[in-house]
């Protein structure tokens, strides 16, 4: 029988630990002088370097704000309002209002409005063709649902005077 160097308990041929206290047992115990006490080092201080410039704040492959110059979102900014407020007739309005104009800014809101407008579209045809089922109604609510407030978001940015590509119909697509 093997004794335990540290609480002196009798321990089996085989331990390798003891059971009472957890001390490893060796063929001979290793004095308190061996055992290394952790020194933590000094930490060395870094040179001074170069003061870091701040990063430039990241731009989504989906804000096309910086396009468009101010005066082109101003003088276009109430037609824009008035497609996603509107929807078709809001497109009809901006379309025989600022046909001459020809400008990039409400090209863009009229593109987008009109992806949601298909969507829509397709949505409800999808719906009223298997209304005979019971989650596929539920599910097209659900989504036309999202999709009227997608186009409130896409107002709210025109207010923001941000021309951002809205969600669900950028990810589609047959709509580009």
């Amino acid at each position: 029988m093997k004794t335990c160097p540290q609480c002196q308990a009798s321990l089996a041929d085989d331990a390798a630990f003891c059971t009472n206290c957890g001390a490893p047992v060796n063929a001979s115990p290793q004095p308190e002088n061996n055992i290394q006490s952790y020194q933590p080092q000094p930490e060395q201080q870094a040179a001074p370097s170069a003061p870091v410039a701040p990063a430039a704040p990241a731009v989504s492959q989906y804000d096309h704000t910086d396009e468009f110059s101010e005066e082109e979102v101003h003088d276009n900014k109430i037609f824009a309002l008035s497609i996603y407020a509107l929807s078709f007739i809001g497109i009809i309005i901006a379309l025989l209002a600022k046909s001459s104009d020809n400008s990039a800014y409400l090209r863009f809101h009229i593109k987008q409005m009109l992806s949601i407008l298909i969507t829509q579209v397709l949505i409800g045809f999808a719906t009223g063709v298997l209304c005979w089922t019971c989650i596929v109604p539920i599910a097209g609510g659900g989504l036309l649902a999202f999709l009227y407030i997608v186009q409130i978001i896409c107002f709210i940015n025109v207010c923001r005077n941000k021309s951002i590509e809205p969600l669900l119909v950028r990810k589609l697509g047959f709509l580009k």
